[in-house]
């Protein structure tokens, strides 16, 4: 079980990130909170961080109204996917969770942005006393992993804006929710209309291309002999949607909360009319051993888009709309122009 629910160094890299995503998606349901509460470590209260006579404004959160402060100086980001949400807009964390186990799952870019700050925790286990330590004048997260318990705690310590959306493909609220916090709306609005018209132009230009094939998100399935198919529920997979491309018509039509759904190698037929297939790829660009693994099944040769060459992988993770632009580039340079 644990390797589905924490990203971990030795489980496959993409399968890490997609499982680690749906986590924080609220994959883990009730024992998601139940392990929050448990995790806050050191639960004595009364520290604050400095910054008390500073200007406040009042933003709107996952648990309600919350003064934070107009210029934030030390942001603690408590979250996951938090300090890349802060880097999509301008604003630098001076604490993060530690990551220091898996990585390799992050771009160079992302690495260099969290190299040398100071932890406050791993995934799931908020450290109290490192958040204390940290001096915080504005802490920050996501609902997903941030129950009503930990919140109550860490607004002890510094004001503290958590943020959740309405689904897991729902990375936009959060985004924005995080971006409002740390008073970078007009950031958050430049990449919002970036990422608009990119995908709109896309849309248009390409609009043979995404409808005139058939096309398939394939992922690891996180077990031998399984992959999975990602669909409009998680990230990528509103994405495509969005872009109203034509999927496989023999691919079962559901809408897992996870975003994805797995099934046997034996089942690959189900792509057999598909003629674009769009895959993870690991941050360095390469294929992880889980993606190897299905590449190398009989039956993939098969599909039309593997005995084509139409099979292209993207490597950027979706958490803001920094990244979602980066997502639509790589689908257009490297699928959408060799289509055309």
């Amino acid at each position: 079980m644990t390797s589905l629910l924490l990203p971990t160094p030795d489980t496959d890299a993409e399968f890490a990130r997609i499982t680690a995503a749906l986590t924080r998606r609220g994959f883990l349901g009730g024992s998601a909170a139940a392990l929050s509460r448990l995790a806050l470590v050191g639960c004595s209260s009364g520290e604050g961080g400095d910054g008390a006579d500073d200007a406040t404004r009042t933003v709107q959160t996952h648990y309600g109204s919350v003064d934070v402060p107009v210029d934030p100086q030390r942001i603690v980001a408590v979250s996951y996917n938090t300090p890349w949400q802060l880097q999509a807009v301008g604003a630098r964390p001076v604490a993060t969770l530690d990551y220091s186990a898996y990585i390799d799952q992050f771009t160079p870019t992302q690495q260099k942005f969290i190299d040398g700050l100071s932890t406050v925790g791993v995934f799931l286990e908020v450290n109290r006393e490192a958040v204390v330590a940290a001096a915080p004048d504005l802490i920050v997260g996501d609902a997903y992993e941030i129950d009503e318990d930990m919140f109550r705690e860490l607004s002890k310590i510094a004001p503290t804006a958590v943020y959740s959306g309405t689904n897991r493909s729902d990375w936009r609220a959060v985004a924005e929710g995080v971006a409002d916090a740390v008073n970078k709306g007009s950031a958050l609005t430049s990449n919002r209309e970036k990422y608009q018209a990119m995908q709109e132009r896309i849309r248009t230009e390409y609009a043979a291309q995404l409808g005139e094939n058939r096309w398939a998100q394939v992922a690891i399935g996180g077990s031998e002999g399984h992959f999975s198919i990602l669909y409009p529920t998680g990230v990528t997979g509103a994405m495509l949607a969005d872009l109203n491309v034509t999927r496989g018509e023999f691919i079962p039509d559901l809408r897992p909360a996870t975003g994805f759904e797995a099934f046997p190698l034996e089942q690959l037929e189900m792509l057999r009319d598909v003629t674009v297939v769009i895959y993870p790829k690991q941050p360095n660009g390469t294929d992880s051993a889980g993606m190897k693994s299905v590449f190398a099944s009989p039956l993939w040769s098969r599909i039309p888009a593997a005995a084509s060459g139409r099979v292209f992988g993207i490597s950027t993770q979706v958490t803001d709309y920094g990244t979602a632009i980066n997502w639509l580039n790589e689908l257009e340079t490297g699928a959408l122009e060799a289509l055309s």
